[in-house]
């Protein structure tokens, strides 16, 4: 096979990251003659195209990632392949086929699968597997690690997928929605949406967490989500009292540096963030039954974290789902100057694309017929941000605040800091000063740095021999509205 005509498929392949130290090995293995097993791969056809405007066909790598860059590295153009079926694949209908074939190939040989990176292949098989065909024990099998550590991972998610319509109803109402417009997403008559919003207690909880039952039995027994389990447990309790509860440290300064998502809350999903980061958030900038505005709601982490902390909530996307009936479908156009919200809200929590990172990511989640903000270019990128915030301002009250959570992108990618073209920047300065244009006035900055352990020690030592600088750094910007808006 040309080398030129294989597709790297980030969801199909399933490590997280290319190992430097694996590749550089495969390459001098080459200059002294060594022979390498074919790599595998498959045909596929219904292919999605990178702007998703139409599909293609494509021959993704199942197995040989790293030889193949090898070869790359050594300027040969060929490389032997296999293929694993016959005769093209039909992509949509086999991605999970297709990501349990390469995950297996990769914990058999060559540089294996770590824990993590089987953690992601199981995590996102369930997640796109809500009628269960794959059950734990094939999971296990699969990916050579027992079914007790697949439910571990995993027992979150089918938590969510086993919700019936009971949590759906109390879930809704807790987040402020109307009884009719529930009883219309759900089907029942309003009188019997109201019957169950009435009965709705903590006490069956307590009586199985005394009798030795910890919180997933209790989600999976009472076919509800972690989330709304956990809200119901901790009604009434100070907002102080949930943090200690959850074992979340309450940060009293304004760094608040969270490694890992607390999988309780919210759904994997590209550019995810900790609820421990909303759950600040909400503690110092609102108040039990405020209204929180969520645009870009992706995985879902703060209408959980709003359920938990007794916030009401509304959320929009692109891209919605049965599960999560309390996402609905927007698309933001600020020129047309929708506002979907029912009433003006307390806090705006805005959790945009960060410019093109995660594009691809976003692309594969969001409708099909809109593009993510994450394809603009620069200059409809910071567009969009200027026309957003003045639509926010036009239909906020004078109290609402406005956290805005981004990061600097720079293009640093394989150029040495000092060479960098600040023309391909946007950076927090930027958002800074969207925000000053269009009547928001900046009242915080808090760093919530990505984690540096996403990077290896390859990676990282490239980086320094090129004088490359990176970034971890991510900001919350918090924002009130003023009256006058600067807008010209």
């Amino acid at each position: 096979m040309k080398i030129s005509d294989l597709t790297w498929d980030e969801f199909i392949y399933p490590r997280g990251a290319k190992s430097r130290q694996t590749i550089t090995a495969y390459a001098e293995a080459l200059e002294i003659g060594a022979q390498f097993p074919p790599i595998k791969i498959q045909r596929v056809f219904n292919y999605p195209v990178a702007d998703g405007s139409k599909t293609t066909r494509a021959t993704i790598i199942l197995d040989g990632n790293h030889r193949c860059e090898a070869f790359r590295e050594k300027g040969i153009e060929e490389i032997p392949a296999v293929e694993w079926k016959e005769p093209p694949l039909d992509y949509e209908k086999n991605r999970i086929p297709l990501l349990l074939e390469s995950a297996q190939s990769n914990i058999l040989h060559g540089d294996r699968l770590t824990a993590n990176d089987k953690k992601q292949v199981a995590r996102d098989i369930a997640a796109t597997d809500p009628e269960c065909t794959y059950t734990e024990d094939a999971l296990a099998q699969k990916l050579g690690v027992t079914r007790q550590t697949i439910n571990t991972w995993i027992s979150d998610i089918r938590a969510r997928q086993k919700t019936n319509r009971k949590s759906i109803i109390i879930r809704l109402s807790r987040l402020g929605w109307a009884q009719e417009k529930i009883a219309e997403i759900t089907g029942m008559t309003q009188g019997r949406v109201a019957q169950i919003i009435n009965k709705a207690n903590i006490c069956e909880i307590n009586n199985l967490l005394k009798k030795g039952h910890n919180m997933d039995y209790i989600a999976a027994h009472y076919q509800m989500d972690l989330a709304l389990t956990w809200a119901l447990r901790l009604q009434g309790k100070t907002d102080q009292e949930k943090f200690k509860a959850l074992g979340w440290g309450l940060r009293t300064w304004d760094q608040w540096n969270f490694n890992e998502c607390d999988d309780r809350f919210g759904d994997a999903w590209p550019g995810r963030i900790p609820a421990q980061l909303i759950a600040h958030t909400l503690y110092y900038f609102t108040k039990p039954n405020d209204l929180v505005l969520d645009p870009m709601a992706g995985g879902g982490v703060v209408p959980d974290t709003c359920l938990l902390f007794e916030r009401k909530c509304q959320a929009f996307d692109l891209a919605t789902r049965d599960n999560r009936p309390e996402i609905e479908y927007h698309h933001w156009d600020p020129k047309r100057e929708t506002w979907p919200v029912t009433r003006k809200p307390d806090l705006i929590f805005f959790d945009p694309p960060y410019y093109t990172k995660k594009k691809k990511e976003y692309e594969q989640k969001a409708n099909t017929d809109t593009l993510s903000i994450s394809s603009y270019s620069r200059k409809d990128y910071k567009q969009f941000f200027k026309e957003f915030f003045t639509l926010a301002h036009k239909n906020a009250k004078p109290a609402t605040t406005l956290a805005s959570l981004n990061a600097d992108w720079r293009d640093f990618e394989s150029t040495p800091a000092a060479k960098e073209k600040s023309d391909n920047a946007i950076t927090l300065f930027d958002y800074h000063r969207l925000l000053s244009e269009t009547g928001w006035k900046t009242t915080h900055r808090i760093e919530c740095p990505l984690s540096s352990e996403r990077l290896t020690g390859n990676q990282v030592q490239r980086m320094q021999n090129k004088r490359i600088l990176g970034t971890i750094g991510r900001t919350l910007l918090i924002a009130k509205r003023v009256r006058e808006t600067g807008v010209h």
